[in-house]
């Protein structure tokens, strides 16, 4: 084996080689990456929490459809002529705001499109949530509302109110 000397005539004197990055520079490195990922984390959390409320506006949004389209497949045929049958129909599907899905119960169509309706929003919005229906006979136009709670979400509001209006 042939072992060569060391040239150190190349090197200026007082240099020392580098042979690695040293304990500092990477405790700094996992520093800057430890930041790095927090900042990614609360990111996704924000983002997440803008899904959450988004997916609970568009079940809202999809309910009171559901209602007015129940609405609208209840109406007799003769109420497209005669103003005094669509106000009996109309009649049928008014509810006071109300938060308690048992409320509505009843023997006819209305009634129970009414309390389904209400069991539907607890289960897609929460058990706080409430709802309305208001149609005027003489106008043949619904107003169907729906008032949901987010405040569990982080960063959430309590209060969130939902108005579509429609003639079915």
């Amino acid at each position: 084996m042939i072992v060569h000397p060391r040239n150190n005539a190349a090197r200026p004197p007082g240099c020392r080689q580098m042979a690695g990055a040293g304990l500092l520079e990477v405790l700094i490195a996992v520093l800057i990456l430890g930041i790095g990922l927090l900042g990614v984390a609360a990111t996704q959390s924000v983002a997440l929490k803008a899904s959450q409320a988004s997916t609970m506006r568009s079940q809202a949004i999809i309910e009171i459809y559901g209602m007015l389209d129940a609405i609208r497949t209840a109406m007799p045929p003769e109420s497209l002529v005669s103003p005094a049958a669509r106000a009996a129909a109309l009649a049928g599907y008014q509810l006071e705001r109300t938060c308690d899905a048992g409320v509505a119960g009843g023997d006819t169509l209305a009634r129970n499109d009414l309390r389904e309706w209400m069991k539907a929003l607890h289960a897609d919005l929460g058990e706080g949530t409430c709802g309305s229906v208001a149609c005027d006979t003489g106008s043949g136009e619904c107003a169907v509302t729906v008032e949901w709670d987010e405040s569990h979400l982080p960063g959430g509001v309590s209060g969130n109110t939902l108005t579509i209006k429609s003639r079915p």
